[in-house]
């Protein structure tokens, strides 16, 4: 029996309740690999783990648990069917959650006028003067899951890349979210990117969470940032996109999505961020 994880071992590993769990086995998406005839006590193997993962995620993402037989061949679940049907409904939560925040924006400046610069762009507090186009905005530290990006990768693929970073977070026990973007990082010359989504765990507690080889938990200091909007995901030379302010060959670069309706509206969904301080 050492082979097999008992139905209580699991619900306190994946968080879930041991009445989910008989719930998946009812419906027939996460069978026990062993039931004892006599306690008719449920086991599992870690390998079913994954499995649970991915029910998860489809909780998450909105897709109907009776529908996750539609993803399992050969008593295996199709992930890159999984994650590509997520994909579709993860960027339908965010139009949602984006037109979302645009209404309450515009309802908190028609209720009062001192929120009027809830939807301007802030003015820069270090007296900084900046090429046309750009604008200064003060962040705060931001926790972020990353991935690389290889060469040939282009923002049409950029999807699946976010969906295989919100599975990497829901195996290592980090809370991801919403926004995500790529981080352009140029040093001695040479250009590293790597797709990213936020992290809502403490920063402590991220970096202590197990992710695997080709995924890292990274801080981006707060302080102030010289910003620029674009109309979609960078595919030419983001170097080239901020020169005008660019001091050296060292930097990094946050290509981010924006929260507001309204940029997405103006064309302007994305924006450039490079830390000025």
């Amino acid at each position: 029996m050492n082979q097999y994880l008992s139905i209580g071992k699991v619900s306190k590993l994946k968080n879930v309740s041991i009445k989910s769990l008989r719930y998946y086995d009812r419906i027939g998406i996460l069978k026990p690999a062993f039931v004892n005839a006599e306690t008719n006590y449920r086991y599992y193997t870690p390998e079913q783990l994954c499995l649970l993962d991915a029910i998860t995620l489809c909780i998450k993402l909105g897709i109907p648990l009776k529908d996750l037989n539609n993803y399992v061949e050969h008593n295996a679940i199709n992930l890159q069917k999984l994650l590509y049907d997520g994909k579709i409904r993860a960027e339908e939560k965010i139009m949602e959650i984006h037109e979302c925040l645009g209404a309450l924006q515009d309802t908190l400046q028609q209720l009062s006028p001192a929120v009027d610069g809830l939807a301007k762009i802030p003015e820069s507090r270090t007296g900084l003067l900046l090429p046309d186009g750009f604008y200064q905005n003060t962040l705060a530290d931001r926790t972020v899951l990353t991935v690389p990006l290889e060469e040939i990768d282009t923002p049409k693929y950029y999807g699946q890349h976010i969906l295989k970073l919100f599975v990497t977070a829901q195996q290592a026990g980090l809370n991801v979210s919403y926004p995500s973007g790529v981080l352009h990082e140029y040093r001695d010359g040479e250009l590293t990117r790597y797709m990213f989504l936020t992290v809502n765990t403490g920063a402590d507690e991220a970096k202590d969470a197990q992710t695997t080889s080709n995924e890292a938990v990274r801080l981006l200091p707060g302080g102030d940032y010289i910003c620029r909007k674009i109309s979609t995901h960078m595919s030419g030379s983001v170097r080239e996109e901020m020169k005008e302010v660019l001091k050296n060959d060292f930097f990094c670069i946050i290509e981010t999505d924006t929260s507001s309706a309204r940029n997405k509206k103006n064309g302007y969904p994305f924006e450039l961020q490079l830390r000025s301080s």
